[in-house]
Parts: C-alpha cells; sequence; structure tokens
C-alpha cells in the first residue's frame, strides 16, 4: 500500500492543516480544492488514502468516490464532514467510506485515523 494521501477541500486552511498534520506523519501529501484537481491527481498518482470534505462533492457524492477511485484500488476514504455521520451516510448513497469524521476534529484524531488506516510510513519504508 502507499503511503500517499490525496486531501480534498475546498478550503484553503483546511488543506494546509491536513498537509501540515499527516505530512508531519511522514506521509506524501497531495492536495485539491476541487473535485477537478482530485480526478485530475488520482489519475497520475496512487494514494493509501484520500481524505475528502463532502460538501465539496455536492450532492454527486455518491457517484463521485466510486469514480475517483476507478484506478485507486487499495486507497481508503475518510469523509471529513460538518454533517452528522448519518446524514454523511444518507448522502453518499451506496458508497461506504472507510470512516466519517464530523468537524470540528482535533490534530490527534487526523492522526489517529490516518495511521489506522496506512499503518506507520517507516513500517513500509522499502516496502513496493
Amino acid at each position: 500500500m502507499t503511503n500517499r494521501i490525496l486531501i480534498l477541500d475546498d478550503e484553503k486552511l483546511i488543506r494546509w492543516s491536513l498537509d501540515q498534520i499527516v505530512g508531519q506523519e511522514g506521509f506524501e501529501v497531495d492536495s485539491a480544492a476541487t473535485t477537478e484537481e482530485a480526478v485530475a491527481l488520482a489519475g497520475k498518482n496512487s494514494y493509501g488514502l484520500i481524505l475528502a470534505d463532502l460538501e465539496i462533492c455536492g450532492d454527486g457524492a455518491g457517484s463521485f468516490f466510486p469514480g475517483l477511485l476507478r484506478d485507486q484500488r487499495e486507497a481508503k476514504v475518510i469523509i471529513i464532514t460538518a454533517l452528522p455521520a448519518d446524514q454523511a451516510e444518507h448522502k453518499l448513497g451506496e458508497f461506504r467510506a472507510y470512516r466519517i469524521m464530523e468537524k470540528p476534529f482535533a490534530s490527534a484524531q487526523i492522526r489517529e485515523a490516518v495511521r489506522t488506516a496506512l499503518g506507520n510510513p517507516a513500517d513500509q519504508a522499502g516496502q513496493g
């Protein structure tokens, strides 16, 4: 599994914060402000994890993620949302995210979620 993470959020400060949090853990990070940027990055890179703001996907979230993951067979998706988890699940339709995290969240929660999803990058050094 790859150590690379894609962050998808339209808020620059959130993208920067998430980049700092997971980057300090040793993961490679790419970020996108739009779904179009995310699709372009996913076409060029392999990701182990995608951290995505649900609201950026609008009402088409349930169909957006399966399309994004078409070439990302190993990627897990953690949804970040201001909605309660049950409303987020409804918006995702049949797509099942690895995890849904409600805002606001602490940096320790992000670190734990990423480590749980991907493990420790140092443990994966030399693999691949």
